[in-house]
């Protein structure tokens, strides 16, 4: 499920814009192609229909399968569009971010469904794995395809790979938890708010949702520019996150996953939190280095180590915090709160790198950190829901 849903992403965010510039389309053009992807902000707004209606009498696989076929569709449709037809291309493009999203609600609802409390962890680890291999595969082998096929066998192909979505769902029955569903459509529209206000502290675990991952975010969009003022150039760069990269956010979602699974949820939060401080402190040891390949490879790794062990953390605190009866709409309402910094900071970052200069910059985005725990402690002595580390198994006796 993590690869069906990584792979239409990185099609939207990736390939789309390849197949823009090689069919002629300007710079600017291409850039508010970014616009398409505005699904992913606002699936909350139609994840009530997911929690409410079941097709063919499945409520989480009816939705995949609907939405599945949606997405091979409109890659397929791809294979035969123009590129400088612009609205016809513009209306693909949100017509497959609407299926991609949607079907990110839905697994995210099935995984959070069908996991328990102690399968979480490992369930979205792999989840995890298996979401950016497919970003991986089909990023790199789609951009090589098109040098060699052209992009119509490349739309082809990425549409055959889609077809792994309906077939894991042979393998996957419909989560028993998916039953207790909400009585009516406006008890779904308005029953995941309302248990959200009902909550003790509900607008401080809002507040966490929104500052926990504060300065991760504002560093992040200008990491790239950041790498190039420091001396290094656009190759070095890309080799470095092409052989790193991958590894590395791999092993932290590993490493994560074990943590979480020894330790609990509550005390993984506290230490990613504060090793997003540390990653985001030793950056700045870039500016002051004089430029090396070794050190580049370093830090970047760790970036992405602790980058992927945050996101797993985090993923599992968000899924943890939902009702079953209001998965999807929770799980997209939370989701949407953690990705609306991102949003609003990415356009004043370049004006603060020109007002204070980028070790400032990183130290602003290190002290950003400091709300967030200062949330996390208010909320764990309020009773946070925790999931508890996993008890080890007792050893079986081998029979002789």
């Amino acid at each position: 499920m993590g690869f069906t849903c990584g792979a239409p992403f990185i099609v939207i965010v990736t390939l789309i814009q390849a197949w823009l510039k090689d069919g002629g389309v300007s710079l600017g053009t291409i850039g508010l192609f970014a616009l398409a992807r505005i699904p992913y902000s606002l699936k909350f707004l139609w994840s009530p229909l997911l929690d409410f209606v079941a097709p063919f009498g499945q409520r989480r696989r009816g939705w995949l399968l609907i939405s599945q076929v949606s997405l091979i569709a409109a890659v397929l449709a791809f294979a035969r569009a123009d590129p400088l037809n612009y609205l016809e291309t513009y209306l693909l493009a949100l017509w497959m971010s609407f299926s991609s999203a949607t079907q990110d609600a839905l697994v995210d609802a099935y995984r959070r469904e069908d996991l328990s409390d102690e399968e979480l962890p490992t369930g979205t680890s792999a989840y995890m794995w298996g979401y950016r291999l497919g970003m991986v595969v089909v990023s790199g082998g789609g951009l090589i395809l098109a040098d060699s096929l052209g992009w119509r066998p490349v739309f082809q192909i990425v549409g055959a790979l889609s077809l792994l979505g309906p077939a894991t769902l042979l393998f996957s029955p419909e989560p028993q938890a998916s039953l207790a569903r909400p009585q009516s459509l406006a008890a779904s529209a308005l029953g995941p708010f309302l248990d959200f206000l009902k909550r003790d502290r509900a607008l401080l675990l809002f507040a966490f949702v929104l500052l926990y991952r504060l300065g991760e975010q504002l560093i992040a969009s200008l990491n790239t520019v950041f790498f190039m003022e420091a001396g290094y150039s656009k190759t070095e760069i890309g080799l470095v996150v092409k052989a790193f990269g991958l590894l590395a956010t791999l092993a932290g979602v590993t490493l994560a996953n074990l943590y979480v699974v020894r330790k609990g949820l509550l005390p993984s939060l506290w230490l990613f939190g504060w090793l997003q401080l540390l990653n985001i402190a030793s950056l700045t040891a870039l500016w002051f280095l004089p430029p090396h390949i070794s050190y580049l490879a370093f830090f970047i790794s760790l970036d992405h180590v602790i980058i992927g062990a945050g996101g797993l953390v985090f993923a599992i605190f968000l899924a943890s915090q939902t009702r079953l009866n209001y998965t999807a709409t929770q799980y997209a309402i939370l989701t949407s709160l953690m990705a609306l910094p991102a949003n609003f900071l990415a356009s004043p970052s370049g004006w603060l790198v020109e007002k204070m200069g980028w070790p400032l910059f990183y130290a602003l985005g290190a002290l950003l950190v400091l709300p967030g725990l200062a949330l996390l402690k208010t909320l764990a002595k309020g009773g946070l829901k925790n999931l508890p580390p996993v008890p080890p198994r007792e050893a079986k006796p081998r029979a002789l």
